[in-house]
């Protein structure tokens, strides 16, 4: 300005409040980008970590299905109902199926043969039965016949209800002899995603929507499929008759991938995941208004927005962190009842298999009291109270014997308690052999036992289910006659007890698949008894391992020394 001259007093605030303004519109703009950017980074975050949970989830469900299509297309019984028997395994294996399906929670698990017709299912008691049904013109029969196994989505020719179908072949001498198939239904799952409030679905490689939270989106599409396809979508009846038609919300253009640069200008934020089948798993979240909250906010106090951000990060991520100690916790604990609840069917069973045995131990000194008992009457009526008083200790020492036997059996199938004290490994052992004793007498088997008196730390019921176990799988694969050795060693910090038998032993393919559920080398058995047990000397600080010896079996109880 010239010398002299001089600023007024409105000069001033003209010009503060023309850099306020500068200020705030720069604060403004810089708090838009900013609210912009933060909304839309907590959608992308929160819409990988749901994609990539959800779809790790879903393969995990349906692993288990593949599971059991590959255990069950190695079924002997179902080979043989292939090859033409009937009859009383006919029966025995739709029970296996049903019971297979209550189990797992598949919708039918069904046999067919190289025509495609249902021989055996799951559902033969319900009015739906397969049983009788011909899918030849299915998709997945057809390439299963083929290449040996193939996953199908597609509606019920029964039922109506959509599910997907995992079939796999069955081979003998080389050739494909019939199919199983297990199908799933997606309802339960879908419900989930409903009650978490989550916009998610699966699609296949052609971009149909299988699977989705919004029931009214399946069966549409989110790219264009040309009408050639379509049609042969329509002739293997996979989607229902009606034809496929693009999601409006794809149609329009609004769906962005949390990847592209202009991410927060679309209505809705896209992540994915794949899945092994080839299916995609879509999360979507609406950005609008999550972007317009934040702009607003920051719009009102720029720094207040921020701290507000701030807090709102620091807060969601404690959340996340919460939920998720929560969920595990939760998860854990369900997966402790889940063990305790197997380890519990595994003891009934158990007992199943031993009650015969029991049952003749105690017939015999219960007929031996019933003659002591009236011969004691007899000497009484005589008057020689010597003799009677002789037949009256024997029937106490024979009540003792019972005493023993039923204490035993009580013990072992009362429930887990999980408290760990110390415990005499020569009490576990001589429980073990008590169950046992009439199984091991009618197998004429042979018990070698050693000095075994250790103290160990656990729990006797426990260790007792799992010495059950291994002598039972012993009696089990060998030959009558089967010589069973229980030894032990120890160190400064474990006592192994090995339990050896001079059996068949185990092949290689069996020792792969040895801990793994629902693996057996046994026609009835379930695969659960090394499983579970393994399971209980881990939780009891310990282990359990199969050795290798050149005759035979032998398995190893790692536990815990008693101090």
């Amino acid at each position: 300005r010239p010398v002299g001259m001089t600023v007024k007093p409105w000069h001033w605030r003209v010009l503060a409040g023309v850099v306020i303004a500068c200020i705030a519109g720069a604060a403004l703009a810089v708090g838009e980008v900013i609210g912009r950017r933060a909304a839309v980074s907590q959608i992308n975050i929160e819409a990988r970590d749901a994609s990539e949970l959800l779809a790790a989830s879903l393969g995990r469900e349906l692993e288990q299905y593949r599971l059991a299509s590959r255990l069950l297309a190695q079924d002997s019984d179902a080979v043989r109902l292939l090859q033409g028997e009937r009859g009383t395994r006919l029966s025995d294996f739709n029970r296996r199926l049903e019971a297979l399906s209550d189990s797992m929670g598949a919708a039918a698990i069904y046999l067919l043969d190289t025509q495609g017709t249902t021989l055996a299912a799951s559902n033969w008691r319900k009015p739906e039965s397969f049983i009788g049904e011909n899918y030849a013109f299915r998709a997945y029969f057809r390439e299963a016949m083929r290449t040996g196994s193939h996953e199908q989505f597609a509606l019920g020719n029964t039922t109506g209800r959509a599910g997907l179908y995992i079939a796999r072949h069955l081979v003998q001498s080389g050739q494909p002899v019939g199919v199983i198939v297990a199908k799933v239904e997606m309802d339960k799952l879908e419900a989930e995603w409903r009650q978490a409030r989550l916009t998610a679905f699966a699609s296949n490689t052609y971009g149909v929507i299988l699977v989705s939270s919004v029931a009214d989106w399946r069966f549409d599409t989110i790219k264009r499929i040309d009408p050639a396809t379509q049609q042969r979508m329509l002739n293997d009846i996979e989607y229902g008759t009606r034809p496929l038609s693009m999601l409006p919300v794809y149609a329009g253009g609004g769906v962005r991938r949390v990847s592209d640069p202009g991410a927060w200008e679309g209505p809705w934020l896209e992540a994915t995941a794949r899945l092994q089948n080839g299916w995609t798993l879509h999360v979507l979240h609406e950005t609008r208004p999550r972007v317009d909250a934040a702009t607003a906010a920051i719009r009102l106090q720029i720094i207040s927005v921020l701290m507000v951000l701030l807090l709102l990060v620091l807060g969601t991520v404690f959340l996340r962190r919460s939920l998720a100690y929560r969920a595990e916790r939760a998860l854990l604990a369900e997966q402790r009842k889940l063990n305790e609840r197997l380890m519990q069917f595994n003891k009934l069973a158990t007992l199943g298999q031993i009650a015969a045995g029991v049952g003749h131990e105690i017939n015999q000194p219960l007929s031996a009291m019933t003659a002591y008992a009236a011969n004691a009457r007899g000497f009484l009526e005589r008057g020689d109270l010597a003799q009677a008083g002789d037949n009256l200790e024997r029937i106490l020492k024979l009540a003792g014997r019972i005493g023993t036997i039923t204490g035993e059996l009580r013990g072992f199938a009362r429930k887990s308690t999980g408290a760990i004290s110390v415990v005499n490994l020569s009490d576990v052992i001589d429980g073990a052999l008590l169950l046992l004793r009439d199984r091991i007498r009618s197998s004429r088997a042979t018990i070698q036992t050693e000095p075994l008196d250790h103290a160990v730390i656990g729990e006797a019921v426990r260790l007792e289910q799992v010495l059950v176990n291994l002598i039972q799988n012993a009696l089990d694969a060998g030959q009558a006659g089967v010589a069973i050795s229980l030894s032990v060693e120890s160190d400064d910090r474990f006592v192994s007890l090995t339990v050896a038998d001079n059996g068949p032993g185990l092949s290689d393919t069996a020792r792969q698949s040895l801990f793994q559920p629902f693996s057996s080398t046994k026609r009835e058995g379930l695969g659960l008894g090394l499983v579970i047990s393994r399971d209980i000397m881990n939780g009891l600080g310990g282990e359990l391992v199969a050795l290798a010896p050149e005759q035979g079996a032998a398995f190893v109880m790692r536990m815990r020394r008693a101090p």
